[in-house]
């Protein structure tokens, strides 16, 4: 059954620029991507994870109290690719150099998984746990795009 309308979407992968380390943005729901650019900056809000601090060491707050802080910071730099798909057939791709120099943390989206049972050393009780695997947030990111990559990374 089709009502006629096209079906579109917009999926986008990210990648390291400098093939190392991890720290690339994650998008867990696809569906709820707001993406805007004007071929020179962007931002793309999206439900999901990027493991980097906002700035660069030092960090006064750590003074007070232990904060866990991730070796990554920004701005850092990624390969991003846009493709704009209608009726499942991609009908745009873009690619893209970008420079991510900020983020928004709006809300925690985590997942937290109801009585699971971990079978590890240090914890062989047996007890059912309530455990988030993934920490999440609705988060947008900023970015300027520093140049044009061919189609088709």
């Amino acid at each position: 059954m089709s009502s006629g309308t096209p079906l579109t979407r917009i999926d986008i992968e990210i990648f390291r620029a400098d093939n190392g380390g991890h720290a690339n943005p994650y998008i867990c729901d696809k569906d709820t991507i707001e993406y805007t650019c004007d071929g020179k900056t962007g931002s793309l809000t999206f439900d999901g994870y990027y493991y980097v601090e906002d700035h660069a060491p030092p960090y006064p707050e750590d003074a007070t109290h232990y904060v866990s802080r991730y070796s990554d910071y920004l701005p850092k730099k990624h390969m991003m690719y846009v493709y704009h798909i209608e009726n499942d057939v991609c009908k745009e791709e873009h690619g893209y150099l970008i420079e991510i120099y900020k983020r928004v943390t709006h809300k925690c989206t985590d997942r937290i998984s109801e009585n699971v049972c971990i079978d590890d050393d240090d914890d062989d009780d047996g007890e059912l746990m309530n455990v988030c695997f993934f920490p999440t947030n609705l988060q947008t990111i900023y970015f300027n795009i520093l140049e044009t990559l061919p189609a088709g990374k």
